[in-house]
């Protein structure tokens, strides 16, 4: 029989990783699983999303445990005391709220799991919330002109032994027209001066 060993980051990886890819896949795969008799079809032949959509053939409340179930995780009141600990977060101050945080924790552990049983077999990992399209790798290159400006300010020194060295720019300073320390409850000269607290406080 496998322990189940619960830490916050078993829990933040279980939750969020499998959610990433295969929430989406699970989700879609329901809900374009429209039976053919129930597909609302215009004149043309095509389907009607709206119509087909009208009637949900699956929800995610189906992931969730009912309430009767008893096969549900079941995390011990020392783990979720020490998840919390470990989070910073305060401990129930009643036994009906530890009762409720249990409950609510093991519906999502009950969820998580669900979510782990979807088929990803050939689906690429998702590695990053970009555009990976050969067009957006393309779009996201550094090619010599955007290069351009920097290479402009590169110049080339010495004669036998020749080295690349970058211009400095010189920026000249502003004159500012607000006062930085006009906000200032307390100031000496061009300085703020902020008050520190009294001994034994």
């Amino acid at each position: 029989m496998n322990r189940l060993v619960l830490t916050p980051r078993v829990v933040q990886v279980a939750a969020l990783n499998p959610i990433r890819k295969t929430l989406s896949t699970a989700v879609w795969q329901h809900a374009l699983n429209v039976p053919e008799d129930k597909q609302a079809q215009s004149k043309e032949g095509q389907v009607d999303v709206k119509k087909a959509l009208e009637k949900p053939t699956w929800s995610v409340s189906s992931l969730l445990p009912p309430k009767d179930q008893k096969n549900t995780p079941k995390v011990s009141s020392k783990q979720l005391h020490h998840l919390l600990r470990l989070s910073a977060l305060p401990p129930p101050k009643t036994d009906e709220e530890e009762s409720k945080l249990l409950s609510t924790l093991s519906s999502h552990l009950h969820f998580v799991q669900e979510i782990q049983k979807v088929d990803t077999s050939g689906v690429e990992p998702l590695r990053s919330l970009r555009d990976e399209t050969i067009a957006g790798q393309k779009d996201a290159e550094l090619g010599l002109d955007a290069l351009s400006e920097a290479l402009e300010q590169e110049e080339i020194r010495g004669k036998h032994h020749k080295r690349i060295r970058r211009r400095k720019d010189f920026v000249e300073n502003e004159k500012l027209d607000w006062d930085p320390l006009a906000a200032a409850g307390k100031k000496v000269g061009r300085y703020f001066v902020i008050e520190g607290g009294k001994e034994g406080t």
